[in-house]
């Protein structure tokens, strides 16, 4: 559990979307700060965020691997999900029975991106892609938390029923309806003729930088895509952040996309290994709520 000052931490030196607690603890379990590394522990398998707060050195591997060992030997946990900018070697874990069930590299468009807001809502008028999609009629509105409307569920389950499911869409299914709920996440939506075509939730996660969490839209309204990402950082600008974190990217076209709005590196793209033992290597996910229904 974080203590007051643990928190505070997290939210003057947080970077990465991991480090997002208040989000990713939705999906990954009780988060822990010990020894600059965050945790997060759902009383079975442990998500290890390898990536360091802003300011703070690369985390040695030595003390990756103690911590590793430290849940499995003193906290009995089944498994091991590290996720960070360097690959890990784990085969200490053997001695636990534990065995390797995944290893992944991220590709160049998986990093983290950022775009500055300039501390300028004026500016984004001059981006040509806004100015575009403003000719097509859009309005918007921002709304903060308590939302769960019938018409932005049917929106999000209209999404999901055109997109592959991957992994992270699994977890943030689970995770939707507290995430609306949240009075620190903003929705700004996209309307055309007085009908919802998209929206964008923006978390207001770190002291100068928000994480957008995620967009959906109707995959038949041209444009609402940039009309969003206009509207989101104009609206972030107004709350004086210096920055928005738009995330990692599933595909090339999702990072081009973003660079195309002035995305730069923010977290570098990650190595993430999967170390389980017990019925976890049989049959794993590494969000509880997937799991809890056997995705």
């Amino acid at each position: 559990m974080l203590t007051r000052k643990q928190i505070s931490l997290l939210d003057e030196k947080g970077i990465s979307t991991l480090h997002d607690f208040r989000i990713l603890s939705l999906t990954a379990g009780e988060p822990y700060l010990e020894d600059g590394v965050l945790s997060y522990f759902d009383g079975r398998l442990v998500t290890a965020c390898g990536f360091p707060l802003r300011g703070a050195a690369l985390i040695e591997e030595t003390s990756l691997r103690d911590l590793s060992k430290y849940w499995i030997k003193e906290r009995s946990a089944e498994g091991i999900i590290h996720i960070g900018p360097q690959s890990l070697d784990l085969r200490c874990l053997r001695a636990f029975s534990l065995r390797r069930v995944e290893k992944f590299r991220g590709q160049n468009f998986s990093a983290e991106l950022m775009i500055k807001c300039n501390g300028n809502s004026d500016e984004v008028f001059k981006h040509r892609f806004y100015r575009r999609s403003c000719s097509r009629g859009f309005k918007s509105t921002v709304k903060t938390g308590g939302i769960l409307s019938a018409e932005h569920l049917k929106l999000i389950e209209t999404f999901y029923s055109r997109r592959e499911i991957t992994c992270y869409l699994a977890e943030m299914a689970f995770a939707i309806p507290a995430v609306l709920r949240s009075r620190r996440v903003s929705l700004i939506e996209a309307r055309q003729n007085g009908r919802l075509c998209g929206f964008l939730a923006l978390h207001e996660s770190f002291k100068d930088m928000l994480v957008a969490l995620f967009l959906y839209h109707d995959h038949q309204t041209p444009g609402v895509s940039d009309f969003l990402y206009g509207e989101m950082l104009r609206y972030a600008s107004r709350l004086g952040a210096a920055s928005v974190n738009v995330g990692p990217s599933p595909t090339r076209g999702h990072y081009n996309f973003k660079l195309k709005w002035g995305g730069e590196s923010a977290v570098p793209p990650y190595y993430l290994l999967g170390w389980m033992r017990g019925r976890l290597r049989l049959r794993w996910h590494k969000a509880w709520g997937p799991r809890l229904v056997r995705l």
